[in-house]
């Protein structure tokens, strides 16, 4: 198929690595989970959602199985709204838009903001599949790395705006995949300040704030909007509903909103059933009730994934202390973690090589550990059997 496939799609492999990782490790069959950043299944709503669904069928009737609106149902934007409020999102001036994944809403921005001159900054290391529509409307994608990969060095984002026509900077203050860190307030305060100087659009993708309870300081898209500057601000349910739902949004700027409407219009991606259940799950209060009760469970996770690290793992073995969230990005010096993952399989263990999430440079003694799937009692462990194998591979 030489000559027919875009160049442009064979540059994406390495945006969809994460994929074939996650991938590789259900394959394995019975291993504990570090790999897959999908919530875990014990934990979805079934019952609930069933209930709603026979409900939204009964009371909508039509609307449930019609053509959706290209921005998402008014109802469910203005509970969006309200239900941010009490996260601790307030965003003046904002509409809401309704997405099928976030995703989908980096695809929007990038299809009304890019053109193809126009560079996209972000984080490095970073979650990979964010990054392909920015890089397949745009001129290029330019890194900054994050200091110890825990830290944003705010002054080389400054250095990289200076240099090239950035028109973007994706970025995951909260929560960070695959690092776990969250911005402090004075850092987001300082981005917020480079952005607007420099005419440089955010695209905050927030979908963290729901798994920490909302517990995390202002969005830095607040401090934009405050300064009338653009910003893209985006969240999910899919963490603390379900995935399979397809429900995230974009929060805009009022002008904004009429170009995202008329791009949005052209794929009608969403579903009236599973905006209606959505709806539902937060005008009846059983979202806000699970958010909370998965923040407490996500945080007893995190502390022992980290006291196990601390426990079990050899002294070449380094983390970031202050990860919350799903995520934490370990560091095994002298151990490719490339080549490790097969014998961490054979242990019963899988987890996401860092590479997967680096792109301007290489660090193959790296890896993401996810404890959205495995439980507490299975976080020892998988930590206690990571170690064994990072362990027998030093002494070789």
């Amino acid at each position: 198929m030489s000559g027919i496939i875009a160049d442009r799609v064979s540059a994406a492999r390495k945006y969809v690595l994460l994929d074939e990782y996650v991938i590789k490790v259900v394959k394995a069959g019975k291993v504990i989970d570090f790999a897959s950043g999908s919530p875990d299944p014990r934990l979805l709503p079934k019952e609930e959602v069933k209930e709603i669904a026979s409900r939204v069928l009964d009371e909508y009737g039509d609307e449930a199985l019609s053509y959706p609106p290209s921005v998402g149902l008014r109802s469910l934007r203005e509970a969006i709204k309200t239900l941010l409020s009490k996260l601790g999102v307030s965003i003046p001036n904002s509409k809401v838009v309704v997405t099928s994944g976030a995703v989908r809403a980096i695809e929007l921005a990038s299809e009304v903001l890019l053109s193809s001159d126009s560079y996209t900054v972000a984080e490095e290391p970073t979650f990979s599949p964010a990054l392909y529509p920015l890089y397949a409307l745009g001129r290029g994608i330019e890194h900054v790395l994050l200091k110890e990969y825990r830290v944003l060095d705010v002054s080389a984002l400054e250095e990289v705006i200076s240099k090239l026509p950035i028109k973007l900077y994706y970025t995951i203050p909260t929560a960070h995949n695959p690092t776990g860190s969250t911005f402090s307030s004075k850092v987001r305060n300082e981005v917020a300040k480079v952005v607007c100087e420099n005419n440089v659009v955010i695209i905050e993708d927030d979908v963290y704030r729901t798994v920490l309870g909302g517990e995390a300081p202002e969005p830095i898209s607040a401090i934009c909007a405050r300064r009338s500057h653009t910003y893209i601000y985006l969240g999910s349910l899919s963490k603390v509903l379900a995935p399979g739902l397809r429900i995230a949004y974009m929060l805009v700027p009022e002008e904004l909103f009429p170009h995202v409407r008329s791009v949005a219009g052209t794929e009608l991606t969403l579903s009236p059933l599973t905006m209606l259940i959505a709806y539902e799950a937060i005008r009846t209060g059983l979202l806000l009730d699970r958010i909370h009760r998965l923040s407490r469970e996500y945080r007893e996770r995190m502390r022992v994934l980290k006291d196990s690290l601390s426990d079990y793992m050899p002294d070449n073995v380094c983390w970031n202390e202050d990860a919350e969230g799903y995520y934490v990005f370990i560091k095994v010096k002298g151990v490719n973690m490339i080549k490790l993952l097969d014998d961490a399989l054979r242990e019963g263990v899988g987890y996401i090589p860092g590479d997967a999430f680096l792109h301007k440079h290489s660090d193959p003694e790296t890896a993401r550990l996810c404890i959205a799937k495995p439980n507490s009692e299975e976080v020892a462990l998988g930590v206690k059997k990571l170690a064994k194998v990072i362990k027998e591979r030093k002494k070789l």
